[in-house]
């Protein structure tokens, strides 16, 4: 008897209804999305080639610039060897003349705070008046009149 009052009661019910089979997926659907991660796929590949090609091109202009800096900077400081000349009075040799380095925008800056400069030379006088007036003590503010008192005439009485 105490078997049976020990017994676990707790079951899980289950329906007898056969589970409908899972899904199924559109064949087409799953075809169209297969081809489109393959063009992806491709296109991706496309690019990766085209940016490869580019550093290829770029790094050759590289090496293309730095040989040519070498060239120069080898031809400035290795000038060829003249022979010594026999006359006293010979003038020192002239260096070639240096290029300048200035960009664009460095000589853009530069002719601007000329520019500028010149304005301020031009102005010189206006800015003199305005300092000075800056620098004088303003005048003294009139002192404010006594309010004037007026007399209460009759009229309207104030409510008490």
């Amino acid at each position: 008897m105490a078997d049976t009052q020990t017994a676990d009661t707790t079951q899980q019910v289950t329906s007898q209804i056969p589970i409908a089979s899972p899904s199924q997926k559109n064949p087409k659907r799953v075809a169209a999305g297969k081809a489109l991660a393959e063009k992806r796929r491709q296109a991706r590949e496309e690019q990766n080639k085209k940016i490869a090609e580019a550093d290829a091109i770029m790094a050759k202009e590289r090496l293309r610039k730095a040989e040519e800096e070498a060239r120069k900077t080898e031809a400035l400081v290795d000038p060829p060897v003249e022979p010594p000349v026999a006359t006293p009075a010979a003038a020192p040799a002239a260096t070639p003349a240096a290029e300048s380095n200035l960009t664009t925008s460095q000589w853009l800056s530069i002719a601007s705070i000329i520019v500028s400069l010149a304005a301020i030379y031009y102005k010189r006088e206006e800015i003199k008046t305005t300092i000075a007036k800056i620098k004088a003590p303003a005048p003294k503010a009139p002192t404010p009149m006594a309010p004037v008192v007026m007399e209460k005439s009759g009229g309207i009485r104030p409510m008490d």
